[in-house]
C-alpha cells in the first residue's frame, strides 16, 4: 500500500521536473539543414553544401501583378525601397540601376581590372575614336539621359560592358527601369535574405515581413495588385505549415475516434486517461534525452517520433484487458510483464537500427523512440497499477467479440493464399519497387512548381540542377582554373550542349588576369596624346574627359580586387554561393541552364581529362542520397530482425516459439509491401522507417498470443486486448492514410495495413500451448 501511494507521487514529481527542465532548455529547430546527412561522396557533399549555403535557398522570387504596367513599375520601386529600408530582410534587386550602390561603386572604381574587353588596342587612337563616336550616337538616342553623366569618366563603355557580362546576356526584360515579364503582366523582384535559406522560422518571418510591406505599399499607393512569392524557402515554409495544419486536423479526428473506441471498450474514463500516461511520459523522456544528446530537437523528429511510439499505447490496453476483478492490477501486471518485457526489448532492437544509419535525422528518431518505448513500458509496469487501485471493477470482456478472433486460427489456407498473391504482385507488378525520385514526395502543388520555373525563365536565373564542381588549393588557383573553364563553357554553348552558365570568374577575375589587364593600361602621356587625336573634329568640350584619364592612371596603381570586396552586395551574395571552402580545399560551382542532353555534357566534361573538374546533376545526386540512406536503413532493419530472432529464442526459451512469433511479422511486411506496390505506390525511406513500427506491432501481438496459459478465459482477454490494440492503431494511421501529404500518407497506409496484417498472421500462426516463462 505504501509503495502504491508513493509511485504516483514520484511519477508526478518526475514529470513536473522533466517538463520544467524542458521549458528551460528545450531547443526545437525547424531548419532543414540540421537534419541533412554529411554525404558519403564528394558529389553528395557538394549537393549538401549547396543546400546549406547556396544562393538558391536564400533567394525569394517576387512577382507583382494585377495592375497596368505603369502602376506595376511604381509598385516595384516602392516595394524595393521599403524592403531596403527595413534593414532586416536582406538585399533586394528589381532592375533599378541605383539599387546596388556598392556594386556600382566597385564597378566604377575597378572597371579596367574587371572588364573582359581590356586589351592593348582598347586605348589606341582608332579604338578611342570608335568609342567616342558610339557615345555620340548614344547621346542622340533615348538612352542619352541615362548615360550622359557616365561618358566623361568612361567613354569606352567598360561599366556597361561589365554589367552586360554579369547579366550573362539573358537577364530579365526592363520596363520603366524595372524588371518585367515579357508580356508586362508582372513586375519581378529578387530578395537574397539574411540567414540560412532552409531555416523555416527565419524564412517565415521574412516572408511575413515582405507581405506586410507590400500591403502597406499598396495601401499608400491606392493601386490594386497581388504579390506572389516563390523559391525553395517559400516552398519549405508552405510544406511545413501544410503538414502541421493537416497533421493537427487529422490528429484531432484520430484522437476523438481513439478515445471513443477506448471508452466503448472499457466504459471507464479513468482507464482512458490512464492510457495516455505511458506515451506522454515516453515523449517527455525521449525529447529530454534527444535535446541533451544533440543540443536540439528537430520538429520533424518530434512528429515522427511520436508516430513510432504508437506501440506504447498497446501496453496499458493489455493491462486493462486482463483485469478481471479477481486480482489486483499489480498482480495482473506481474503476470503479463515477462511477455511485455520481451516485446519491449525486441522492439528496442528494431528501433536501434536507426542509431546506426549514419543519418542524424534517423539517429534522433531512434533515440526518441527507444527512450520513449522503455519509459512507457516502465510507466505501464509500475505507475498505472498503482493509479488503478484495488477497488476498481473492470467491465466484463464481451465474449462474443473476443471469441470471433479465434475463427482466424483456422485460416491457414487463406494465409497461404494471401502470401502467394502478395508474392505474385511483388514479382510481376508494373509499379517500381522503390521510389527513385524524391521530388515525387514533395507536397508542393504542380502549378506552383511550374510558376516557379516560369519566374526563373523570366528572370534569366539558372535551373540550379546541373553544375560543374571545380577544385583548387587556393582561391587564386581556383579563379585561374575557372577562367579556363569559362572558355570551355563557351564551346559547350556554341555546340548547343548548354544554353547558359554562371561562373565566379565572370564577377571576380583572378589576380593574374587583373595584373595582365593592368599592364595594358597606357601611361598618362600616351593616353592623353591618343585621346587628343581621337577627339579631333568631334563636338566634345575640351577637358571633358579628364576624369577618364585620371581613372585609368589610378587603375594602373590599384591593388587587384578580391571576392571579399563584394561582401554585403548582391554580387557578393552570388560570389559567396559559388565559391566556398570544404575539407581544407577551395571549391566553386558553375551553374548551367538549358541542358538538353546530359549524356553529351558528361562526355564533354570527361573529355577534358581534368580530375579537378566534375559534373554533378543535383536532382540525380539528391535521389542517390535518399536511396543510399534508404538502403542503409533497410539493411540495418534486416540485421535487426536477425538480432530480434536471437533475443526471442533466448527470451521465450524456445526456437520453435521464436519462429512462431517472428514469422507473422515477416509475412506482414511482405504483404504490406505487396499492398503498397499493388496500389501503385513505390517504397520510399518513409515506408521503410514505418516498417519498424510494424515490426513492433507484430512482435507485441504474436508474443501475447503465444504466452503461457493463453487458454480459455485468458485467451478471450488476450483476444479482446489485441482487437482494441489493433483497432486504435488502424484508426489512428487509417486517418493519417487519407492525408494529401505524401509523407503522412505513406506512414498512415504502411502502419494501418501493417497492424491489420500483423493481427491476422499472428492469430493464424498462434498455438494454444505456449512457452514457459
Amino acid at each position: 500500500m505504501i509503495v502504491s501511494r508513493w509511485v504516483p507521487l514520484l511519477w508526478t514529481t518526475a514529470m513536473v521536473a522533466g517538463c520544467w527542465y524542458l521549458t528551460e532548455t528545450l531547443s526545437v529547430r525547424n531548419d532543414l539543414e540540421g537534419l541533412l546527412p554529411d554525404g558519403a561522396t564528394e558529389a553528395q557533399q557538394v549537393l549538401l553544401s549547396q543546400v546549406r549555403q547556396g544562393l538558391s535557398g536564400r533567394l525569394i522570387l517576387l512577382a507583382v501583378e494585377g495592375a497596368p504596367a505603369e502602376e506595376l513599375a511604381r509598385l516595384s520601386r516602392s516595394l524595393a525601397e521599403a524592403i531596403r529600408a527595413n534593414g532586416t530582410i536582406g538585399i533586394v534587386a528589381n532592375g533599378v540601376d541605383d539599387d546596388q550602390e556598392t556594386d556600382r561603386f566597385l564597378i566604377e572604381r575597378y572597371r579596367y581590372l574587371l572588364s573582359p574587353a581590356i586589351t592593348t588596342e582598347t586605348f589606341s587612337v582608332a579604338a578611342l575614336r570608335t568609342s567616342l563616336e558610339q557615345r555620340l550616337d548614344d547621346l542622340r538616342s533615348p538612352l542619352g539621359v541615362l548615360i550622359r553623366d557616365l561618358i566623361p569618366t568612361d567613354p569606352t563603355g567598360e561599366t556597361w560592358r561589365i554589367l552586360q557580362t554579369w547579366s550573362g546576356g539573358n537577364g530579365p526584360m526592363r520596363y520603366r527601369g524595372v524588371w518585367m515579364s515579357p508580356d508586362r503582366s508582372r513586375a519581378l523582384l529578387v530578395v537574397a535574405i539574411k540567414g540560412g535559406g532552409f531555416d523555416v522560422d527565419v524564412q517565415e518571418s521574412i516572408q511575413t515581413a515582405i507581405r506586410a510591406l507590400f500591403d502597406q505599399v499598396v495601401k499608400q499607393s491606392g493601386i490594386q495588385a497581388r504579390l506572389h512569392m516563390s523559391g525553395p524557402g517559400v516552398f519549405a515554409v508552405e510544406i511545413q505549415r501544410a503538414i502541421e495544419s493537416e497533421a493537427w486536423q487529422l490528429s484531432v479526428v484520430a484522437s476523438v475516434l481513439v478515445v471513443g473506441l477506448l471508452y466503448v471498450s472499457y466504459r471507464s474514463f479513468r482507464l482512458v486517461v490512464l492510457s495516455l500516461l505511458p506515451i506522454v511520459t515516453g515523449v517527455v523522456a525521449g525529447v529530454l534525452v534527444v535535446n541533451q544528446w544533440f543540443g536540439f530537437v528537430h520538429g520533424i523528429t518530434l512528429g515522427f517520433g511520436i508516430t513510432l511510439l504508437g506501440i506504447v499505447d498497446d501496453y496499458p490496453i493489455h493491462l486493462f484487458s486482463h483485469l478481471s476483478g479477481h486480482e489486483s492490477a499489480g498482480s495482473v501486471m506481474r503476470t503479463i510483464w515477462p511477455t511485455m518485457r520481451v516485446g519491449m526489448l525486441t522492439t528496442v532492437i528494431g528501433f536501434s537500427a536507426l542509431l546506426l544509419s549514419g543519418y542524424q535525422a534517423l539517429a534522433q528518431l531512434g533515440i526518441l523512440a527507444i527512450v520513449g518505448l522503455v519509459t512507457g513500458a516502465f510507466v505501464t509496469r509500475w505507475v498505472i497499477p498503482a493509479c488503478i487501485g484495488p477497488r476498481f471493477i473492470p467491465l466484463a470482456v464481451p465474449r462474443h467479440v473476443a471469441s470471433r478472433l479465434d475463427l482466424l486460427s483456422t485460416g491457414q489456407v487463406l494465409a497461404v493464399t494471401v502470401l502467394i498473391l502478395a508474392s505474385a504482385i511483388l514479382i510481376w507488378s508494373d509499379t517500381p519497387m522503390w521510389e527513385q525520385d524524391v521530388t515525387r514526395l514533395s507536397p508542393v502543388p504542380e502549378e506552383k512548381k511550374l510558376f516557379d520555373q516560369q519566374l526563373r525563365r523570366e528572370l534569366g536565373a539558372p535551373d540550379v540542377r546541373d553544375l560543374l564542381v571545380v577544385e583548387g588549393s587556393t582561391i587564386e588557383e581556383l579563379l585561374e582554373k575557372t577562367e579556363v573553364v569559362a572558355e570551355r563553357m563557351e564551346h559547350l554553348r556554341t555546340n548547343d550542349i548548354i544554353k547558359g552558365y554562371d561562373i565566379v570568374s565572370r564577377y571576380v577575375p583572378s589576380r593574374r588576369t587583373q595584373l595582365e589587364r593592368q599592364r595594358r593600361l597606357p601611361e598618362r602621356t600616351v593616353l592623353e596624346r591618343n585621346l587628343a587625336e581621337a577627339l579631333n573634329g568631334l563636338p566634345f568640350t575640351p577637358g571633358l574627359f579628364s576624369p577618364f584619364v585620371e581613372a585609368v592612371q589610378r587603375s594602373r596603381l590599384q591593388e587587384p580586387i578580391g571576392p571579399e570586396a563584394f561582401a554585403g552586395t548582391m554580387v557578393g551574395v552570388k560570389v559567396e554561393s559559388l565559391l566556398f571552402s570544404q575539407g581544407g580545399r577551395w571549391m566553386t560551382v558553375v551553374l548551367m541552364s538549358g541542358v538538353e542532353d546530359r549524356w553529351r555534357l558528361t562526355e564533354a566534361v570527361e573529355a577534358w581529362k581534368d580530375l579537378s573538374i566534375s559534373y554533378v546533376d543535383l536532382k540525380e545526386e539528391s535521389n542517390r542520397v535518399m536511396t543510399a540512406y534508404r538502403d542503409r536503413t533497410l539493411q540495418l532493419l534486416g540485421w535487426g530482425i536477425v538480432a530480434i530472432g536471437v533475443v526471442l529464442a533466448v527470451g521465450v526459451r524456445s526456437v520453435a516459439v521464436a519462429v512462431r512469433v517472428l514469422t507473422p511479422v515477416l509475412c506482414a511486411l511482405l504483404v504490406v509491401a505487396a499492398i503498397l506496390r499493388g496500389v501503385g505506390e513505390p517504397l520510399s525511406l518513409f515506408h521503410v522507417a514505418t516498417f519498424l513500427l510494424v515490426v513492433g506491432l507484430g512482435l507485441d501481438y504474436a508474443l501475447f498470443l503465444n504466452r503461457p496459459g493463453c487458454e480459455g478465459e485468458e485467451r478471450l482477454r488476450t483476444n479482446f486486448g489485441l482487437l482494441v490494440c489493433s483497432g486504435t492503431t488502424i484508426v489512428v494511421f487509417g486517418v493519417l492514410a487519407v492525408s494529401k501529404t505524401p509523407v503522412l500518407h505513406a506512414i498512415g497506409v504502411t502502419a494501418a495495413s501493417g497492424a491489420l496484417c500483423c493481427l491476422f498472421f499472428s492469430v493464424v500462426m498462434a498455438r494454444r500451448k505456449a512457452y514457459v516463462a
